[in-house]
């Protein structure tokens, strides 16, 4: 099972400055502003931390003087209009640095803010210039920085991508380029408090599902291979400790590691069906980020047992089973088997009708995922829709 790929290769890393963990350390928030020598930061947080819990209003005190101006809501998967207010709002701030506060999508927009104040963006059709794909204008030189400070396990703070949802099209769409990751990311256990445990329990699954995706990915290589399978580790013991007693810190800044170490190869090492599908639940069905992934990476997992045993069979070590007695196979399966189980464990969604997706959105769903530059990475090869289907089918 410790087969490694011995093609020559290389290892690529985002110019990411500094990670900050621990229990207080937001308010070292200050001091890196200030060692950053910007003045006016601008801080960009979702509805229900600037409505309903005092953190805005914390992190608004910590940085005193030094705080421009803030816009919320960046609403669930990050819809252009949002985006094109925030932009508007923090160049009237005069904004020379962006502070995220929250989840994936104040992350992922104020990623998106950094586009449009880098590329002077000020219509929602302009974001069609920039969306990947081989037409896309090229971003040259630095952005403004960027510092994220996270309460979710989504890890989008350590990637340089972002998605943005066209909100009349209905689909999310792919943006980035490596001076888009944040510089600094503050991991505080204490904030994390005020997360919903739904949304906790939902987005360390997504770190599950991006330590499983690597793991089995075609490209997998030995130093992100160990980051995946000791994030697994992490995650399947700590995440129900979590869950059972939301005050233990120490459970949740693991959590909190466990997901840095499911993603820090991103660049290097891609991700399969299950993003793939994931991304398109998100713009086209409005389903969360961590449930994409509750509700469909055992079945990912299911449809690449063919191509990727002995790979799911390193899972299967990391969630804590002994193998002794078992055969690759079966050992895959018990993989697939204690994923379902922390799933259920957590009190998640595990089907896409317990998301609200209807029988007669898969078909639409399906066509959509095809051109998904995550499924052409997916160990077991997927040729027609019909495959996809049968994925969706399995998942429902």
């Amino acid at each position: 099972m410790e087969e490694i790929n011995r093609r020559a290769s290389s290892f690529t890393f985002l110019p990411q400055e500094k990670v900050i963990f621990g229990p207080g350390t937001v308010n070292q928030l200050t001091e890196e502003v200030d060692r950053l020598q910007k003045k006016k930061a601008f801080i960009i947080t979702g509805n229900t931390i600037a409505t309903k819990t005092n953190l805005l209003d914390r992190v608004k005190r910590i940085l005193g003087e030094r705080c421009s101006g803030v816009f919320f809501p960046i609403s669930q998967h990050v819809p252009r209009s949002d985006v094109i207010k925030a932009a508007k709002k923090a160049r009237e701030a005069q904004a020379d640095i962006l502070i995220s506060l929250g989840g994936s999508s104040p992350v992922d927009g104020t990623k998106a803010v950094a586009l449009c104040l880098k590329a002077g963006v000020v219509s929602e059709s302009e974001l069609d210039n920039y969306r990947r794909g081989p037409k896309a204008k090229p971003i040259l030189g630095q952005v403004i920085p960027h510092i994220a400070i996270t309460t979710t396990l989504s890890a989008g703070e350590f990637t340089s991508g972002f998605g943005i949802t066209d909100e009349k099209k209905g689909v999310k769409e792919l943006y980035g380029a490596p001076q888009f990751i944040p510089c600094i990311v503050i991991l505080d256990p204490e904030i994390t408090l005020n997360t919903p445990a739904w949304l906790w329990a939902s987005t360390g699954m997504r770190a599950v599902d991006h330590a499983i995706e690597r793991i089995y990915s075609p490209q997998c290589q030995p130093f992100v291979e160990a980051l995946c399978r000791q994030a697994l580790r992490y995650l399947f013991f700590n995440l129900p400790r979590s869950m059972k007693d939301p005050s233990n810190l120490e459970a949740r800044l693991m959590c909190q590691l466990a997901a840095w170490m499911s993603i820090f190869g991103m660049v290097n090492v891609g991700t399969g069906i299950s993003h793939a599908i994931g991304h398109q639940l998100g713009g086209r069905c409005q389903v969360p980020h961590g449930q994409t992934s509750c509700v469909i990476l055992p079945a990912a997992m299911k449809f690449n047992l063919p191509a990727a045993a002995q790979r799911l069979a390193l899972v299967a070590e990391a969630a804590g089973i002994d193998l002794r007695e078992m055969s690759i196979e079966q050992a895959a399966k018990a993989a697939i088997n204690a994923v379902r189980k922390l799933i259920q464990d957590l009190g998640c969604p595990a089907r896409l009708r317990d998301v609200g997706v209807k029988e007669s959105d898969l078909l639409p769903l399906a066509e959509a995922v095809m051109a998904e530059v995550p499924m052409f990475e997916n160990p077991q090869p997927i040729k027609s829709i019909e495959e996809i289907m049968g994925i969706l089918r399995e998942a429902w």
